[in-house]
């Protein structure tokens, strides 16, 4: 039996957690601007998502699986465009998906328009007219019409290792408006996922074509901060001005009924021994 090839494009932090979970599962492709940086088990392609003309390499590849995890080529509006919206359409009409018969591309929950607490599925409506969003949207557009796609729609990425989301809490501060919820998802958890749709595909089992991500427990913002405090020993000393962006409960039903279990299921396993270390300065 053929072993499946995967390829992976935009090789960041979810890409190189990927890689360990598909050890002996499939062969993996990595396209990026600095090939020479991937790591051991990867075989590295040059290729700029961002340069149409330096895609010939990749497009002449054939990948039963085409990964693309983008980010913006910065903050500001263009840099959504570049590295989403232009970013799709030179993956696509540089013929990289022909020959796929499954692309994923990792967008984000900022496309749905709830933002008064309640609850959002793939079905939710969406937050179109917003430029940043349809930046988004039209990403996923373009993988849509030139491939059999499942859209993986991520909360807030984060990491318990490094909890930068934290950073306000460990200096002591708390949210001056905290009756929000936020939503978040370990990054070892997405990294899972994808692994998980790619061993689906593999066996032939149908996949959704939308999937939000999402630990099983969205969280007033006050809430998550009380707790946070609460491992810490500590009450806050201050506020802070900047507040979440969004208020909306994302759920994961469709996720789960895939089949697919996480490794971290609410923010206490995912930030708990964080807070603990810095607690006791371990």
């Amino acid at each position: 039996m053929k072993t499946p090839q995967v390829m992976v494009i935009g090789f960041g932090d979810l890409a190189r957690r990927l890689v360990p979970k598909l050890s002996g599962v499939a062969e993996i492709f990595g396209v990026s601007r600095r090939p020479e940086l991937l790591p051991e088990g990867v075989k590295a392609v040059f290729g700029d998502y961002t340069q149409r003309d330096t895609l010939g390499a990749v497009a002449s590849l054939t990948p039963d699986v085409v990964i693309f995890t983008p980010v913006p080529a910065s903050r500001d509006l263009e840099g959504y465009r570049l590295g989403y919206a232009e970013a799709a359409r030179n993956i696509c009409e540089a013929g990289v998906l022909t020959h796929a018969e499954r692309a994923i591309f990792v967008s984000s929950t900022r496309v749905y328009a709830e933002n008064a607490g309640g609850w959002v599925t793939e079905d939710s409506p969406l937050a179109g007219g917003d430029p940043y969003v349809d930046a988004l949207l039209d990403g996923e557009a373009s993988f849509r019409r030139h491939a059999t796609t499942t859209v993986l729609r991520p909360s807030g990425l984060y990491d318990g290792a490094a909890p930068v989301m934290l950073k306000p809490v460990i200096d002591g501060l708390k949210s001056q408006l905290g009756a929000g919820y936020t939503n978040r998802i370990h990054r070892e958890d997405v990294a899972g996922v994808l692994a998980h749709l790619i061993e689906l595909q593999i066996k032939g089992t149908r996949i959704p074509s939308t999937l939000s991500l999402n630990d099983n427990e969205p969280v007033k913002t006050a809430d998550l901060e009380a707790w946070c405090f609460e491992q810490l020993g500590r009450e806050p000393t201050g506020e802070r001005g900047n507040q979440p962006r969004g208020n909306r409960r994302i759920s994961n039903a469709k996720l789960l009924a895939t089949g697919f279990q996480l490794s971290y299921p609410t923010f206490r396993e995912g930030y708990r021994d964080a807070l603990i270390q810095h607690r006791y300065g371990f």
